[in-house]
């Protein structure tokens, strides 16, 4: 590129120096003195030191930074050298050398598990490596067929088995307590004490009520009784009812949807029990006694301990099962007379009964000692038997219950 002839051609080297001049403390002095570059050494020495603190710092963020990162870097390295070294293998294991011994079976029967999963460890193994490398997801062989959950077709049984309880079958099934109770009528009579080891129950399908029908009986009588319309029976594939058919006598028919009222079993709801027919009089009960109006209206509670361990209040299980260990006191909630003291025949063990002459009535059922008899007069808190498991229990509690002129008591409401 050429120059104007009017403009003054400068050298490099001396633009550099006037730039430098600009930046130093001198004035009126050209590069030409001999004493102006140790000056200007000694000015770049100055900046070199001033760019020293962010050098370092820079370095040192470098240094941290580096640490954090370097170890997980790291770990990510060795992980992605253990995964290639693996699936990189081409090495078979000793189990994939040894050969399977097949044994001599019929044409028509099946090999064994043993057989099965050997041959299927290998077909995984290899189908892994012609893609790169081995297949470790190797099922174990499993000659169980899984069958998925499906409506049930039918009323089916099931056997009681130890440690079950009314709601464990129910929740087993998909149900609710008390249709298990209303299709078991015959041998739980609506009481989940009568539960015991062995007995065989009816499930049905859904929740409702089995009827075994009667002569005479038509479907709108028997939807009319458990609250359900004829069609909700009808239309029950289970039944197998032709549209406008009538069910036969004796057919069990599946009631869904439907309800009734719970007939519980009631102890001696008078002071005394009339014998008739011949019938025997229960070992507890207590004939003729004269019931005076001890009771307060008030109650305490039957046992030191506040909280539940069974069943709790329910349409089914008219009273609460509170916790105790064995052995433990057991007291009278309110002052009365005893009606009822001994052995009870439908599932409660030794049971104490005790009328307050006001109409309220008071029952400790699975007593492992009885302490009053037939007739006796007790104070509110008094003790009267000690906790146990008798009758039908499956550990030491104490069945508490208390009836009252309108039917039984929420004993939860009633004690303070």
């Amino acid at each position: 590129m050429e120059h104007h002839p009017s403009v003054r051609k400068s050298s490099r080297n001396g633009r550099i120096g006037e730039r430098l001049l600009r930046t130093l403390p001198v004035k009126n002095e050209g590069l030409g003195s001999w004493f102006i570059w140790p000056r200007i050494l000694s000015h770049l020495k100055d900046q070199l030191r001033g760019l020293r603190e962010p050098v370092r710092r820079a370095q040192a963020f470098g240094a941290a930074l580096w640490a954090h990162y370097s170890v997980h870097i790291g770990l990510v390295l060795a992980v992605g050298v253990l995964y290639l070294s693996l699936t990189q293998s081409r090495t078979a294991p000793a189990w994939l050398r040894q050969p399977v011994q097949l044994p001599v079976i019929a044409h028509d029967e099946p090999a064994s598990p043993e057989v099965l999963q050997a041959l299927l460890r290998r077909s995984a193994y290899l189908g892994g490596t012609r893609r790169n490398g081995p297949s470790w997801l190797i099922r174990q062989v499993d000659l169980h067929t899984e069958i998925p959950e499906r409506p049930r077709r039918g009323i089916i049984t099931y056997t009681v088995q130890p440690g079950d309880t009314l709601f464990g079958i129910a929740e087993k099934f998909q149900l609710r307590p008390e249709t298990i109770l209303w299709a078991n009528y015959d041998v739980l009579q609506d009481d989940p004490h009568m539960l015991d080891i062995g007995q065989v129950l009816n499930i049905p399908p859904v929740d409702g009520v089995l009827h075994v029908v009667k002569e005479g009986e038509t479907l709108e009588e028997i939807a009319k009784k458990y609250n359900v319309t004829p069609d909700a029976i009808r239309n029950a594939e289970w039944n197998g009812l032709l549209e406008g058919g009538e069910p036969q006598v004796g057919q069990v028919l599946i009631v869904p949807g439907g309800s009734r009222p719970f007939a519980g079993w009631l102890p001696p709801q008078r002071s005394y029990v009339v014998i008739a027919g011949g019938k025997r009089m229960p070992a507890g009960a207590c004939p003729s006694v004269q019931v005076a109006p001890l009771g307060t209206g008030s109650f305490v509670w039957p046992v030191n301990s506040r909280w539940r361990s069974g069943y709790d209040f329910t349409a089914y299980h008219p009273g609460v099962d509170f916790a105790g260990r064995l052995g433990d006191p057991v007291y009278a909630a309110d002052a009365g007379t005893v009606v009822y003291a001994g052995w009870s025949t439908v599932g409660y063990g030794n049971l104490i009964v005790l009328d307050h002459g006001n109409g309220y009535q008071t029952y400790y059922a699975h007593l492992s000692a009885i302490f009053v008899g037939c007739g006796q007069q007790v104070a509110k808190g008094a003790t009267i038997g000690l906790v146990g498991s008798t009758g039908r229990s499956t550990g030491p509690h104490l069945h508490f219950e208390i009836r009252g002129p309108g039917g039984f008591v929420n004993p939860w409401q009633a004690l303070p």
